[in-house]
């Protein structure tokens, strides 16, 4: 059996963010989600430049596939409910 990884590093624009409190406000829905899931992992930047936030998601599990739609699934829940605009969004397969 075979685990596959993926890690994604994303950046938003996040309107009205200047300090880490206001990052994790902004980003709180999406903390949420990655804890509902069972295959995810998420990590904040800290915050360093007004109207911008940092992450990074990890997603495993052993069907590429599945993986590949976790992306998909989570890259438009993103799009649909934070704040802001996607500035950056990569993956690479670990």
């Amino acid at each position: 059996m075979t685990l596959h990884i993926r890690l994604l590093e994303l950046e938003r624009y996040l309107p009205n963010v200047n300090n880490d409190a206001d990052l994790q406000r902004a980003l709180g829905p999406l903390k949420r989600y990655c804890r509902e899931q069972t295959n995810h992992a998420l990590t904040l930047a800290p915050f360093s430049e007004a109207d911008r936030g940092e992450a990074a998601v990890v997603i495993i599990g052993t069907d590429k596939g599945k993986i590949e739609s976790a992306v998909r699934l989570l890259e438009e829940w993103m799009e649909a409910t934070l704040p802001g605009q996607m500035l950056r969004f990569e993956g690479n397969w670990l």
